[in-house]
């Protein structure tokens, strides 16, 4: 199977991943480059030429690893540069009722598409079923060979803008690269680390990035809800710079050492920089860090809110990212803090194997499968991957 290479824009890094479907269903990586960037804040990226030079270098990597060119390459779309429609559609086949046969699914996409207003200044990136009614009974399965006479669906379309798309390619023209797809960074992410069975009913993905953190919310294997905060790791150490009056690089260092939940008592701890140290007390950098900590859940809860996420359902919610996941001890007291059960699954990887891939992996992972599908003759298709991909009925822009 051809290789396919990802490019994967975060918060304060790009990473871009070069890698294969194994004839038993895993996934190598050939090639790997990450490099570091002021990246983008909210909708605003804070540095086009560091974000420039981090592409062009994260590539290069990439490419002298795995020992090939990469020419087409498939960009991760954040939450901040998306927007989500939903757009239900309800289409009579005839006179009498028939056979529901693959072209009506289409027709089907695209007349909810139709009904649809596009955001200004954004394009389509892709549209994803997120259930079918036929005859009154829900399913997430295409209905594909049902006798009826009329099909419904509940249709998630996810819209890119523009000018990422016109500034990603701006840094990829250099080297030769066409951008081959969008893909929506949170929907990759969440179909690779929650089991197709827990998204049967909605589930919750908290990616708590660097400057950001992205909210999800996956229904089956299209996503209903999504939203952007602007606080992650980044904001732990500024608050402990401004409060402790040191510099970012040594409340950075703090920060990471910090463990949560930790009775420290008097201990105190050494913060040093290039030009100075300073003594400070354990219980003020777990008090800066733990007020963070609370502000972030609190904004959690109120976008669930906004998405009318009903928490007393017990929803299945996962936890990624490394913002907050790096700082031990962080789940459980995320935990406690939002009162809902929360799980961190990241699969294991022979290298990168950290929370703060989930997104770039999440893409490969992603693109890897739905080729392999298209590739393959349905007859040969493994249960699992004929289940999930082929109720993704997506129309991929540039």
């Amino acid at each position: 199977m051809k290789p396919a290479a990802i490019l994967d824009i975060g918060s304060s890094k790009v990473v871009c991943l070069s890698g294969s479907v194994l004839d038993k269903g895993g996934i190598v990586v050939h090639g790997a480059g990450v490099s570091g960037c002021d990246g983008y804040l909210e909708d605003t990226f804070l540095d086009k030429q560091s974000l420039h030079d981090a592409i062009v270098d994260a590539v290069q990597k990439a490419e002298q690893e795995s020992h090939t060119r990469i020419r087409d390459i498939a960009l991760t779309v954040p939450a901040s540069f998306s927007k989500l429609v939903l757009s239900d559609m309800t289409m009579t086949l005839g006179d009498r009722a028939r056979v529901v046969d693959p072209a009506d699914v289409d027709r089907l996409i695209e007349l909810s598409f139709r009904k649809v207003e596009t955001p200004s200044g954004h394009v389509l990136m892709h549209s994803t079923p997120v259930f079918f009614l036929v005859d009154g009974v829900s399913s997430s399965e295409l209905p594909q060979g049902v006798v009826t006479e009329e099909i419904s669906g509940l249709i998630a379309h996810m819209f890119v803008r523009e000018d990422y798309i016109e500034t990603i390619q701006n840094a990829l023209d250099d080297l030769g690269i066409e951008i081959s797809m969008c893909i929506s960074a949170a929907l990759g992410e969440a179909t690779m680390l929650i089991p197709e069975e827990e998204r049967v009913r909605p589930a919750v993905l908290i990616d708590v990035g660097y400057r950001q953190t992205d909210i999800c919310v996956i229904e089956n294997a299209a996503l209903t809800g999504i939203a952007s905060i602007p606080m992650g790791g980044y904001q732990f150490a500024s608050d402990l710079a401004f409060g402790l009056e040191v510099t970012q690089q040594s409340a950075e260092q703090a920060k990471r050492r910090f463990v949560f939940s930790l009775d420290y008592g008097d201990k105190t701890e050494i913060l040093r920089s290039e030009t100075a140290s300073k003594r400070v007390e354990n219980r003020t950098i777990a008090y800066i860090i733990e007020a963070r900590a609370n502000d972030l859940a609190s904004h959690i809860r109120e976008e669930l809110d906004r998405m009318q996420v009903n928490l007393e359902s017990r929803p299945i919610v996962y936890l990624s990212g490394g913002g907050l996941l790096m700082m031990r001890g962080s789940l459980d007291f995320l935990k406690k803090a939002l009162g809902f059960p929360i799980k961190r699954d990241m699969p294991w990887t022979p290298r990168l194997s950290s929370p703060n891939y989930c997104s770039a992996f999440g893409a490969l992972n992603f693109v890897l499968r739905a080729n392999r599908t298209e590739e393959r003759p349905e007859q040969q298709q493994k249960p699992d991957e004929k289940n999930f991909f082929q109720k993704l009925k997506d129309f991929f822009t540039k």
